[in-house]
């Protein structure tokens, strides 16, 4: 028997969405697996949907009447879980049938091989209200990748030990936290590998907020903080451009300039139509 495979979902107050989520773990094709939900703060009968929730896959709850913060969530989720390997889904994506299965045939061959990895992760079907397409991310991401951008995604397979061994998820970080974690994980372990299998389905088209909503000043916190903690001046180019990504940051004039010399011409265009940039000398990653 494959070893069991604990799945994780942190949610709050998105009952609609996890719902979707949860059964799309209960229809995967391979049944050694359990569920946690971890209710973070819900105040919408999120306990009482998952204390309802039947099947041959055993789903167990956490709930915190207080909100403790997702890093948490994932964090009591892995400290509870007693699958060998672990993943995690966002209370609002869904997994494709086959994505556990894929994972595991995947895990093995690579083993036999004698590859040497950390994680395994996936090219991921987005909708954003306006297309579905799927992302293409690198077929192989390595430490130096990871610290100028998050070239995994938000999702990874792994053994639980690994994970807890690499410090688990850090609750300092305001935003980013999984493309931090991802960094101390490959650091550790060796590089992720990409299943090319498209099984992890992203919704970004729901009313419901998600990272890309969140403040300025949030990001530009957890820039400042994942530059300080694993980066060098060689890796600014590549922060900056992953904080140009969000519309609400205002970047620096030093930070446009820094991006021009990595001939990133289209996130600095877009800054100025936009107006969001100011005057300052400062660079974003080290006031």
């Amino acid at each position: 028997m494959a070893p069991l495979v604990t799945i994780f979902i942190p949610t709050k107050n998105r009952l609609p969405l996890l719902r979707r989520a949860v059964h799309s773990i209960l229809g995967q094709t391979v049944r050694n697996l359990e569920l946690i939900v971890v209710s973070d703060g819900a105040t919408d009968g999120t306990p009482e949907f998952v204390d309802s929730v039947r099947g041959d896959i055993p789903v167990r709850l956490i709930h915190n009447e207080q909100s403790r913060g997702a890093c948490a969530a994932r964090n009591q989720a892995l400290e509870m879980a007693s699958g060998e390997f672990v993943t995690g889904l966002d209370d609002d994506d869904f997994f494709m049938p086959h994505r556990i299965e894929r994972f595991q045939q995947h895990w093995a061959r690579l083993e036999q091989d004698g590859t040497r990895f950390s994680c395994l992760f996936d090219t991921c079907i987005v909708d954003d209200g306006r297309r579905v397409y799927v992302n293409n991310p690198s077929p192989i991401v390595d430490s130096a990748m990871l610290r100028r951008g998050n070239a995994i995604g938000n999702q990874v397979y792994t053994r639980r030990s690994d994970l807890i061994a690499a410090g688990m998820y850090d609750p300092q970080m305001p935003a980013w936290q999984d493309w931090e974690t991802w960094v101390r994980l490959v650091d550790r372990g060796g590089p992720a590998i990409n299943i090319r299998s498209n099984t992890y389905f992203m919704d970004v088209s729901h009313e419901f907020e998600r990272i890309t909503a969140r403040s300025g000043d949030k990001i530009h916190q957890a820039a400042r903080l994942f530059y300080q903690k694993h980066c060098s001046p060689a890796d600014a180019g590549g922060v900056l451009l992953s904080m140009s990504g969000y519309p609400q940051v205002e970047l620096t004039a030093r930070d446009l300039l820094r991006l021009l010399l990595e001939a990133q011409l289209r996130p600095v265009a877009r800054k100025l139509v936009r107006g969001k940039y100011t005057l300052s000398l400062n660079n974003s990653l080290t006031r």
